[in-house]
């Protein structure tokens, strides 16, 4: 099993809506493949919480952004990373960007 760090996305939906929020996160796993981190990230539930205005308010999944196997690097390495454009997040958020 190897150690992995992998970038992972959530868009935020309000009331069944889609917002323009994505939080980004750099989540540690334990893993034999990428396949693997993929399908855990799938499985687990979405947050979800009511907001002040008693609103349902989810995080949904967009996906794996990245996967990288962890090993000890030189300092200030990259660990992992990507690179997108604001029309690919404003897809992972559903809504439209002009």
């Amino acid at each position: 099993m190897e150690r992995w760090f992998a970038i992972v996305a959530f868009r935020c939906e309000v009331a069944g809506k889609s917002t323009d929020s994505i939080d980004i996160q750099v989540r540690y796993l334990e893993a034999d493949s990428i396949e693997e981190i993929d399908a855990r990230m799938h499985a687990e539930p979405i947050q979800s919480y009511e907001n002040n205005d008693g609103e349902l308010v989810e995080w949904p999944l967009v996906g794996v952004l990245a996967a990288e196997p962890f090993s000890r690097e030189p300092d200030g390495s990259e660990v992992v990373g990507f690179i997108t454009g604001c029309h690919e997040f404003a897809k992972w958020a559903h809504v439209n960007v002009k």
